[in-house]
Parts: structure tokens; C-alpha cells; sequence
């Protein structure tokens, strides 16, 4: 543990750059900076050390385009669309800022909701045509795309040194989502011994979910896996692969290597790319913002591998809705700093669209309340004068109220305001919609509970099922205690 000075040391001559990246299917959970120790993850962590750490940002939507609503506008997926909307790119723009969005995926360089003359380019990054796993990191979708994203970045850097104007560059990447071409020399590492079953090899992304608990969804899940009703299988017409031959926890740990594999892929380019930044002292002038989109079952507890779009919808749990969210800001203000208030991608869209005005901010006497802070990798307590120390409450004190009011339209808040005080909450819950295909599912988050509520139809009568799980202690949601505390359901359920 060390004692640092908390006052930020902002003194750029003009506005700092902004570059935004998400990156979907990321999982939290197999990252070291998130307490992950069976993988290592250099390049991550090193860029988690020198930014603030958001230790429950959560996806509130499974559908890209609902998420990028709530990124782009700040607008919450389960709530209707504003008449007088804002975009992000075009608060910047306002602002002065040249604005660029890359992405290999169509729905989000091409969204129509933003207004082309908002932006300076899209651009669509090359699709990544490989039939088979890469055989080198350097042949791998991630390596490709985040070298010709630090190309255009480079370039970009180079003109707007001649111009003095700011950018903001929003890449997102398909990550595990698409293709899993990482390389099987790559997938082996995670083989404990010989006995262990082979790493999934398929370069498309693997999926199996238990048995569905609603009767549609239990016959769609027969037609994918080439079942007919008596149970005989045919040739699966599912454009995913299968995993046949394999008992569950084989199936699970063959998936999980063969993901590993990806999670190493992504940082040792992710570690390269920041490297190249410091080079060319691009890092030092821009504000970089790195999240996952959506996370990727690993297993636990009802699915395994990218869900399907369509009939089957995407049963979720906090593996796929909880992701990582860092931030670094240009002279690493609030480095290793870890913020356990729940936050949204609505939260992501304040502080961008905020960031401009609010630098200035960093500089003030009176925005630093505290001069210094306790900083380790258990997110310590902020203390500075007496009362400071006095009011503060250690995370494994808090409580978080159980009762909580019917959810609104809440806007984001400018995350970044949380440097002046650590121990303040944005908000007691956030609202998970699944909003993929005609999936009803939802979920309510606080900081103690995870309730999940999943609408069961069989034939001409509809019921739903509550399942309620203890956070932190049960993250992968394995635990169903609504029966036990029937009280708690009843109370969070005013929400969903």
C-alpha cells in the first residue's frame, strides 16, 4: 500500500483527445486486474493500474444496438426514446471535437440513429475472412484490427498536430463474438494434463445451454440441435457448432480453454497498441476509455459459449451482463483507484460528453476535497483531514438498503466526479433487459442482490420464475435463494 497525492496535475495547453473502445464477449472474471489468478493478463492489468477501476459496470442490455443507444444518447433501454436527443458525437462536435467511429461490425459503424454529420468518417474495419484458426498471433482478427486502429490513429495525431483540434475515436470490436481464430498452439496452454479433454478447435464461436425451461423454447432448442419431438437427432441445421462426445464439465472446460486462449490473444495486442500510444505520446493527451460490451457464459450457470439470435433468446446471468470498465485519464489522475458504485453505459455517455468542461474541474482546490488517499488493490478508504477519515466507510461495511423506489428514466452521471469522493453511490440498481429477439427477460442489480425474472410460457398459460442470488460471495449466480428470502423478492420485484 502506498500514499499518493490525489490532486490531478492537468495542464495541457488545449483539450485532450478521446478514445473510446469496447470490445464485446469481454468477461470480467478472466481478467487478473478482477481478481482472475489462473490467467495471466499483463497488458490489462498495467493499464488497470494506471486508471480507475469500476468494479460493478454493468451491460444493461444484450442487444448491441439498445447498448449503443445508452452509450451514444444515454438512454436507458427499457425507457422510450427522448423527442429532443443529444448524441455523444454531436455534444463533441458542438465542442469542437473531430469525431470517428471504426468497427467491424455493420450495425455499429453504420448505425442510422447517428447523424453522419455528426462524424468525419466511419470507418468499417476488413472482415476477417479465415476459415480455420490463425497459426501466429500476428494472423489473428485481433492483432489485424488493432494494428490498422493504431495506423489511423498515428495518422490521426499527425494532423491534428498541424490543426491543434481534438478527436474522439470510438472503436468497437467484435472480440469473441464472431469468430474465435486464436491459435491452437495458443488453446494448449490451458491444458492442465494429458487427460484434460483437447481445447474447443472451431474458429465459430461454440454455444450449448441446458435444458430451457419454457416449452417454445424447449422445441427451438430440439430443431437447432436437429431433434425431432421424440428426441432422435438428425443433422443439426444450427449455423453454430456443436460440441458433441463430451459430458458437461469436459464441455466446459474444452470452451473455457479455448476462450483463455482468446483472453491472451487480445491482451498481448492490447499491451503492443499501448506501448505504441506511449511511443508517440498520444496517452499522455487523450482520455482512453476501455469496457467490455457483453460478456460470454463460461458455464455457469445456464449457458456455455456466444448465445444464438433468434427463437432460443439468450438466457443471461451476471457473467453476461457484468463486464470491466477502466478508465485513464491523460496524466493518470486516480490511478489503481477501485470504485465499487454501480454504473451503466448511460454513466459512460456523461462522462465523455462531460469530459471538455469538466477537465478544467481537476485542477480546482475545492474539487479536491481530500488530499490523499489510501490506494490498494482492495479499493482502501479515502482519508485526508479528520472528517474525511471520520465519515468514510470501508466497502466490506457498506450497506446497501434492500427497499428501493420503482426505477425511472435516471440519467448517466459523470463518473469521474467520484475522485472527490470515493464512498458516494451513482445510483441503488440498475435494470437488465435482455431485448434479443422476443425475450422477456430481466434482472434487477443492486449492490447485494442479483434477482432475475424469466417469463415461462407453456401452451395457452404464462408464469414466470424468480431466482434471487447473494452478491459478491455468488457472482457466477449459481445459488438460487428466492425461496429463503421471499421478503427480499418481494421488495426488489416493485422494479421488474
Amino acid at each position: 500500500m502506498k500514499i499518493v497525492t490525489r490532486r490531478a496535475n492537468v495542464a495541457h495547453g488545449g483539450k485532450s483527445n478521446i478514445l473510446c473502445l469496447t470490445v464485446d464477449r469481454l468477461n470480467s472474471d478472466c481478467l487478473g486486474a478482477y481478481g482472475a489468478t489462473w490467467l495471466d493478463t499483463p497488458g490489462f492489468d498495467a493499464l488497470a493500474a494506471d486508471s480507475i477501476l469500476f468494479d460493478s459496470y454493468y451491460a444493461t442490455s444484450l442487444d448491441l444496438t439498445e447498448l449503443f443507444r445508452a452509450f451514444w444518447f444515454g438512454e436507458a433501454p427499457y425507457c422510450a426514446r427522448g423527442d429532443e436527443r443529444l448524441s455523444l458525437f454531436g455534444a463533441l462536435k458542438a465542442q469542437g471535437f473531430r469525431n470517428y467511429l471504426v468497427s467491424d461490425v455493420d450495425a455499429v459503424a453504420l448505425n442510422p440513429e447517428i447523424d453522419g454529420d455528426e462524424l468525419e468518417a466511419r470507418l468499417l474495419l476488413d472482415p476477417i475472412d479465415a476459415q480455420s484458426p490463425a497459426e501466429t498471433l500476428e494472423e489473428t482478427a485481433f492483432f489485424k484490427q488493432f494494428a490498422e486502429l493504431a495506423r489511423f490513429i498515428s495518422k490521426l495525431d499527425d494532423e491534428t498536430r498541424r490543426s491543434h483540434e481534438p478527436w474522439c475515436v470510438w472503436a468497437h470490436l467484435s472480440g469473441w463474438n464472431e469468430r474465435w481464430d486464436f491459435p491452437k498452439e495458443m488453446r494448449k496452454r490451458f491444458q492442465e494434463d494429458e487427460e484434460d479433454p483437447e481445447p474447443y478447435a472451431e474458429i465459430t464461436p461454440p454455444y450449448w445451454r441446458r435444458e430451457p425451461t419454457c416449452e417454445r423454447h424447449r422445441r427451438a432448442a430440439r430443431r437447432e440441435t436437429g431433434e425431432d419431438d421424440a428426441g432422435n437427432v438428425g443433422t443439426p441445421p444450427s449455423e453454430r457448432a456443436r460440441l458433441d462426445a463430451l459430458d458437461e464439465d469436459d464441455r466446459r472446460q474444452s470452451v473455457l480453454e479455448a476462450y483463455a486462449a482468446g483472453i491472451v490473444a487480445f491482451d498481448e495486442t492490447l499491451a503492443g497498441f499501448l506501448e505504441l500510444l506511449k511511443e508517440r505520446k498520444i496517452l499522455s493527451k487523450t482520455l482512453l476509455l476501455l469496457s467490455g460490451a457483453r460478456g460470454c457464459p463460461l458455464g455457469a450457470p445456464s449457458a456455455l459459449g456466444v448465445p444464438r439470435q433468434g427463437e432460443l433468446g439468450s438466457p443471461f446471468y451476471t457473467e453476461e451482463t457484468r463486464a470491466p470498465l477502466v478508465i485513464r485519464l491523460p496524466d493518470a489522475t486516480g490511478a489503481t483507484l477501485r470504485l465499487p458504485t454501480l454504473c451503466d453505459p448511460r454513466d459512460v455517455y456523461a462522462t465523455i460528453k462531460e469530459w471538455s468542461n469538466f477537465a478544467p474541474t481537476l485542477k480546482s482546490e475545492e474539487f479536491w476535497r481530500l488530499e490523499r488517499v489510501e490506494v490498494s488493490p482492495f479499493a482502501g478508504v479515502w482519508s485526508g483531514d479528520a472528517r474525511a477519515e471520520e465519515d468514510a466507510t470501508p466497502n466490506d461495511e457498506r450497506s446497501t438498503p434492500t427497499r428501493v423506489e420503482p426505477l425511472t428514466d435516471a440519467p448517466g452521471a459523470n463518473l469521474l466526479e467520484l475522485l472527490a469522493d470515493e464512498t458516494r453511490a451513482l445510483r441503488e440498481r440498475e435494470l437488465i433487459v435482455a431485448k434479443d429477439a422476443d425475450s422477456r427477460e430481466r434482472a434487477l442489480v443492486t449492490q447485494e442482490w442479483f434477482l432475475k425474472r424469466t417469463p415461462i410460457t407453456n401452451g395457452a398459460e404464462q408464469s414466470e420464475k424468480l431466482e434471487l442470488f447473494k452478491l459478491p460471495d455468488d457472482r457466477f449466480c449459481v445459488n438460487d435463494v428466492a425461496d429463503r428470502c421471499r421478503q427480499e423478492v418481494e421488495e426488489l420485484t416493485v422494479n421488474l
